[in-house]
């Protein structure tokens, strides 16, 4: 998400590897909208010498968003960030002490709103690794930006 309309490029080959002309031998029709997050359809149609059509779906995720601080408390880390106010539901976040976040905690963050948040129960004296993502929740279906990379941090 970037907050302009999107316009994936399509690029349509025969049977035998030739790429085939747009205008000429098919015509490419979007979905309507495909400025906020959620999945749209393309439509392409074969003509010419080419019959038949396929609808495509390609989805925009919300933007990314990354960690400003990470604070060490007695057996508990605060984190912090800067607010993702447009085409977010709120932020996940995961703490794990293996860089590689093989075993980790998950944290929901309802609100957009919210800047940071409190991770509790953590072994003392030992390095914790964060990372972040936002979520947006539209209808039923719930879409995610990248993770942010993992900052560390030991705690006390």
């Amino acid at each position: 998400y970037n907050g302009k309309v999107k316009t994936p490029s399509v690029t349509v080959k025969d049977a035998n590897g030739i790429t085939l002309k747009k205008d000429v031998d098919y015509t490419v029709k979007y979905a309507s909208g495909r400025k906020t997050v959620g999945n749209y359809a393309v439509k392409i149609t074969l003509k010419g010498n080419y019959t038949g059509s396929k609808t495509l779906n390609f989805t925009i995720n919300p933007p990314k968003c990354g960690l400003s601080k990470l604070t060490a408390g007695t057996k508990k880390l605060t984190a912090t960030w800067k607010a993702q106010k447009s085409q977010t539901s709120g932020y996940q976040l995961l703490v794990s002490s293996s860089s590689k976040f093989k075993s980790y905690k998950k944290v929901t963050v309802k609100s957009y709103k919210t800047t940071k948040t409190t991770v509790s129960k953590l072994s003392s004296k030992k390095y914790y690794y964060v990372k972040m993502r936002t979520y947006k929740k539209v209808g039923k279906t719930t879409y995610y930006s990248g993770w942010s990379s993992a900052k560390k941090v030991k705690v006390k």
